[in-house]
């Protein structure tokens, strides 16, 4: 009867243990979004170490600032010939289950969503663009912005993006901080 009991519950612990190695660990993105959104005035300087492409028009950088149990992490620049734009970017996980990509896109998204970063305040809170929606089968690509609540100046452009996007038959998560105009305040530019 005992060995019976022993070898039920060995195999219920095996189970288990199968279970949470499947499931990539949740890690919360908060302390380094943080670091890095206070960064984002001087272009992501201090953040930025050493080259890893030497393609001018996109260079890319490893990231100073990285996220545990990330797949990937760099600080990113695409100049063209009036404009610089800078981009951190975290690749957070990777899967191939639809169930824990939503699972895990709603973690994340709940961690960026409302918190306050940039000083104390509730004023300096993350807010959503739109209202969330949860990954689906359909679309190759998903996305939620989130802008600074009363941004000031230096921090008016800042966005983080939470984005799922199918590439080679699985789902990478990543999260991106970088600067880009209001949509109604970007203007046609002439032909030349």
């Amino acid at each position: 009867m005992k060995q019976k009991v022993f070898l039920l519950i060995t195999i219920c612990f095996l189970h288990l243990s199968a279970i949470a190695q499947q499931k990539p660990p949740y890690t919360s993105i908060k302390p380094q979004l943080e670091e890095v959104i206070k960064d984002f005035p001087n272009y992501f300087k201090t953040i930025k170490g050493k080259p890893v492409s030497e393609v001018v028009e996109n260079m890319e950088y490893v990231s100073e600032v990285n996220v545990k149990n990330s797949l990937e992490t760099k600080v990113i620049d695409y100049s063209n010939r009036s404009y610089t734009s800078w981009v951190w970017e975290c690749k957070l996980f990777e899967t191939e289950n639809l169930d824990e990509l939503k699972r895990q896109y709603k973690l994340y998204y709940n961690d960026i969503s409302g918190k306050s970063l940039i000083g104390k305040t509730s004023a300096n809170n993350l807010v959503a663009v739109s209202p969330y929606s949860s990954p689906s089968a359909e679309l190759r690509l998903w996305s939620n912005q989130f802008v600074v609540n009363k941004a000031t100046d230096e921090y008016k452009n800042l966005v983080v993006d939470l984005v799922a996007e199918y590439i080679n038959f699985q789902w990478a998560v990543y999260v991106r901080v970088y600067d880009k105009e209001k949509d109604e305040e970007i203007r046609p530019t002439s032909k030349q």
